[in-house]
């Protein structure tokens, strides 16, 4: 169920991404066109019954968040205390103790860290990472670049011809190979998947030329791959790509209208 919500918010979100302001009424409005469109009925008894636990254990999750925020914080006082204590009294065997827990709080935070801004299947950044990190507080940009969206457009022929698992893979591959050859590239970039069989690619230190080779290297190389699964079917998937470059302070809704626009021109 999380899955076909997901869609219908991706759905929406794209809908929407040209409007300065999204008012409730035009959300739902376009939240249950593309729940039909989905064959999803909003008012299923079953339906709201699985909703009302998404969401309880969605704020619980939250609820676990802040905890460990405010238990992280609560230690890192601690130990600054007790740091402070142990200098005084030239105490080795406590500082090399704190020394140890403030490792294992900066693993507990970057697993924090990962688990808000990280998507779960591909391991790559997520739409959340664009706008609480990438961007600046106003969502513009904070350096100049080049972005490039990819499409993985058998993504929903794949998936519902031969099932989540193989759609899946198809994304998971996808985004290790181009981890790999950016990479291999020595490009300086991002990745985060915005979209359930997109990403957006964000290149920081080359041109607008420069990334049009690396698209036109990726393009070459995918042509010729092929995915097998464990029956031996074999799965040869489309891709299309755009990009576009931004400048720093530009506002990002003006570079993803860009970026889709040219997507739906297709």
């Amino acid at each position: 169920m999380k899955k076909e919500l997901k869609k219908i918010t991706n759905l929406t979100i794209n809908d929407l991404l040209n409007k300065d302001v999204i008012m409730p009424s035009i959300y739902f409005e376009k939240f249950n066109k593309n729940a039909r469109t989905l064959e999803i009925n909003l008012s299923d008894t079953s339906f709201n019954k699985e909703l009302n636990q998404i969401i309880i254990e969605d704020f619980n999750s939250i609820e676990d968040y802040m905890g460990n925020i405010i238990s992280s914080t609560e230690s890192i006082g601690k130990a600054a205390k007790d740091t402070k204590t142990a200098l005084l009294n030239k105490d080795i065997d406590t500082l090399s103790a704190i020394y140890n827990q403030m490792q294992n709080l900066e693993k507990e935070l970057k697993s924090l860290n990962k688990k808000l801004f990280v998507d779960e299947l591909t391991n790559v950044q997520n739409r959340k990472w664009i706008y609480n990190k990438f961007l600046n507080d106003d969502a513009t940009f904070k350096e100049n670049g080049i972005s490039i969206l990819i499409d993985v457009n058998d993504y929903s022929y794949i998936q519902s011809e031969y099932g989540d698992l193989l759609a899946d893979n198809l994304l998971i591959f996808i985004s290790n190979f181009l981890k790999k050859n950016l990479t291999e590239d020595d490009c300086k970039f991002k990745i985060a998947r915005f979209f359930d069989n997109q990403f957006i690619i964000f290149v920081s230190d080359k041109n607008e030329k420069e990334c049009k080779t690396l698209v036109n290297n990726i393009k070459q190389l995918l042509s010729n791959t092929t995915l097998k699964s464990n029956s031996g079917l074999v799965i040869k998937a489309n891709y299309e790509y755009y990009l576009t470059a931004y400048m720093k302070n530009q506002d990002s809704k003006d570079i993803l209208e860009t970026l889709f626009a040219q997507l739906k021109e297709e």
